[in-house]
């Protein structure tokens, strides 16, 4: 998944109003594949890069024009896990790009290509080329915000954007269910790794908000607790009995354990940091990182109790800032030049083993400088 690093100038969140079913021409919508690079991405100087780690392998996605640019335009790749050679690529027409999620054998991700409205894409994850394009009707906007916006749960692939969540046939691609988010202005959702606790993060354009435990079949509200920041609570994913969330304050931030049942924050497991502090569940454990936060603020936890089991081992804690987590591999992103280098280093001995003991149960009954507004987090 992407690693979204929100800053102090909030984004404006992707906002939904209703998913056309049906095709439409990829090439317009989607802009074209383009030639794979000859040089790999790791320690390529890069403009607003991304990266996110898949059941169909790791994915970095970058903008290829100016971090100036009024509209930018992104790039996606698939990418060696260990080289970071590109196996397949493609560009994008003209626009926000949210993070790619796989499931029932493709790639799904969000897009926005300016005054065309949004859209939902569903692509071959092994050449990256769209296979389906699903337009979706709403407001005009200005960047998709921090978040995954996509969950898999209850058999069915969840969308979140704005005032509204959406289930979706994963077979057909089809609209199955939209609910109202009375309210929202930015949203997020999340789900544990067999699809049976879905969790959903909304605020209105005040920053008042809440984090939500929803039927993962339904989409009808469980729970709720409500929360105070400048845009939806970013989720990290939900693992054991519990969720992990980072929500921007304005001028500071905090992430925390959040408890499913009842959606009670976790006292114990808060974390203080700046805006672009964030929680990311992967492989067992929580990784807590914060760009600026030194060793204080960069280590992996125990997920349920939060308790630190060791420092994110990055060359300079207070610059350099973790995107994705894969099993072996941290990857990370270094300022350089008018962009920023991705690069690899080796996951922890201590931050690995803990999913056997840790993930056993099923929750519920339901079975720097130059920064720019789009920046990546899982």
């Amino acid at each position: 998944m992407f690693v979204r690093r929100l800053r102090a100038s909030a984004t404006v969140a992707l906002i939904f109003s209703s998913l056309v079913a049906g095709c439409s021409s990829a090439a317009q919508a989607a802009g074209t594949a383009s030639e794979a690079a000859s040089a790999g991405v790791f320690g390529r100087t890069l403009v607003n890069p991304a990266v996110t780690v898949t059941a169909d392998g790791l994915f970095v996605a970058w903008q290829v024009n100016a971090a100036t640019a009024a509209v930018p335009q992104f790039e996606l790749a698939r990418v060696n896990l260990a080289t970071g050679a590109i196996e397949a690529s493609h560009r994008f027409s003209a626009g926000y790009i949210g993070s790619p999620l796989a499931a029932g054998g493709s790639l799904w991700m969000t897009t926005s290509p300016g005054s065309k409205g949004e859209s939902l894409l569903r692509l071959n994850p092994a050449d990256l080329a769209v296979t389906e394009d699903l337009p979706v009707v709403g407001a005009s906007y200005t960047g998709v915000g921090a978040g995954s916006h996509l969950a898999i749960a209850g058999g069915a692939l969840w969308v979140t954007g704005g005032d509204r969540l959406l289930r979706v046939s994963l077979t057909s691609g089809r609209l199955l269910t939209a609910i109202t988010l009375p309210g929202a202005f930015t949203s997020d959702v999340a789900a544990n790794s067999d699809g049976t606790v879905l969790v959903v993060g909304e605020a209105a354009d005040s920053g008042l908000g809440s984090v939500q435990r929803r039927n993962p079949v339904t989409g009808a509200l469980l729970a709720s607790h409500s929360t105070a920041g400048v845009t939806a609570p970013e989720l990290g994913g939900v693992i054991d009995s519990g969720v992990w969330a980072s929500v921007p304050t304005g001028m500071l931030g905090y992430a925390e354990r959040f408890t499913v049942a009842n959606m009670t924050p976790d006292a114990a497991t808060d974390v203080g940091g700046t805006n672009g502090i964030r929680a990311i569940v992967a492989d067992g454990v929580v990784w807590i990182s914060d760009g600026t936060g030194g060793a204080r603020r960069n280590y992996c936890a125990n997920p349920v109790t939060g308790h630190r089991l060791a420092t994110i081992p990055l060359p300079n804690l207070d610059q350099d800032y973790l995107l994705a987590v894969s099993p072996r591999s941290l990857y990370y992103e270094v300022a350089a030049g008018n962009g920023s280098d991705v690069r690899t280093v080796k996951v922890p001995a201590a931050c690995t083993g803990l999913s056997r003991v840790i993930f056993t149960s099923a929750l519920l009954p339901t079975r720097r400088p130059g920064e720019s507004s789009w920046r990546t987090l899982s």
